[in-house]
């Protein structure tokens, strides 16, 4: 199996998600995409989330067009230990695209190409990008994007194989990765629908991919890179797993975490019977001990 990565994802991939993530095998992880201006006008939260010190085989991902806040951003994540730096130009949120960044870069190949070259100039570690294959199927211009990247500097690339409008739907295109492969020298990563090791296999297969990017698919498994390496479900005791998740989470966001904690509740328990009354229940209660009581009751016969 090629190399495995999980998915940088605004909202999960904290750091307790990261930790359970650890159980399972010492990955290379991603952190949540950081917000570069944020970042700059130091807003406590968003340098909660820069601050990787006790973390090992982090790679911080950025997101902003401020290229002097990118430069101040990739600089610090080298300090904190970071094993490299990721800047993404795909994301298809409405609030980044309206700025002209995350996935609106595609549509500005200089100024991208700016960005790339600027943080290169300025870190010592590996500077990769996260991009999806074009801002509609009438402008699917991944191939020239990747070439403009690599020549300012990008040492790696990861793609999603959808175009900006399609978002989370519609079929991966695996021709154009396989494509974008073929025409550039660097290490590139395939990122699209993947949740299982037979999908894995098939997509290396398809775009001749360094490597693979695991995204939605880890949303409730934080197992799934091992699950996928070796073709074997972890054999788990799920309710103390998930407590243990829910503490993380409250030790790091403090009593506010079991409210965040919520949604990755909800996601352990898809495709479960009754998940809607678990929802409801767990959704309804803010003390700690009560939820976890509902957590073992419903996870006691999942396996």
């Amino acid at each position: 199996m090629k190399p495995l990565f999980l998915a940088p994802m605004a909202g999960v991939t904290d750091k307790p998600f990261r930790q359970m993530v650890r159980r399972f095998g010492n990955q290379v992880l991603y952190t949540e995409m950081i917000g570069v201006e944020s970042l700059a006008r130091n807003h406590p939260a968003t340098r909660k989330m820069m601050d990787i010190r006790d973390e090992k085989n982090i790679i911080v991902q950025l997101v902003g067009i401020n290229k002097q806040a990118l430069v101040y951003a990739a600089e610090m994540a080298q300090d904190m230990g970071a094993v490299g730096v990721d800047i993404n130009m795909g994301c298809p949120v409405k609030k980044l695209i309206s700025n002209g960044s995350g996935a609106a870069l595609m549509k500005n190949p200089d100024l991208a190409a700016e960005l790339v070259d600027a943080v290169r100039s300025k870190i010592k570690i590996p500077l990769s990008v996260k991009m999806r294959i074009g801002w509609d199927q009438g402008h699917i211009n991944a191939i020239s994007f990747a070439k403009r990247l690599t020549e300012a500097g990008a040492n790696s690339l990861t793609i999603h194989a959808r175009t900006k409008e399609q978002g989370f739907s519609g079929h991966p295109d695996w021709d154009t990765v396989r494509a974008v492969r073929e025409s550039v020298s660097v290490p590139i990563t395939a990122n699209g629908d993947i949740t299982n090791r037979t999908e894995a296999l098939n997509v290396i297969n398809l775009t001749g991919a360094d490597s693979l990017m695991i995204g939605r698919g880890a949303l409730g498994h934080p197992w799934i890179l091992s699950e996928i390496e070796t073709g074997i479900k972890p054999n788990l005791p799920l309710a103390d797993l998930i407590k243990d998740h829910l503490h993380l989470m409250i030790n790091y966001y403090g009593p506010h975490g079991v409210f965040v904690a919520r949604k990755h509740l909800a996601w352990y328990a898809k495709g479960q019977k009754n998940v809607a009354q678990f929802c409801q229940s767990v959704y309804a209660e803010t003390d700690i001990q009560k939820v976890e009581k509902t957590i073992d009751m419903f996870f006691k016969e999942v396996k």
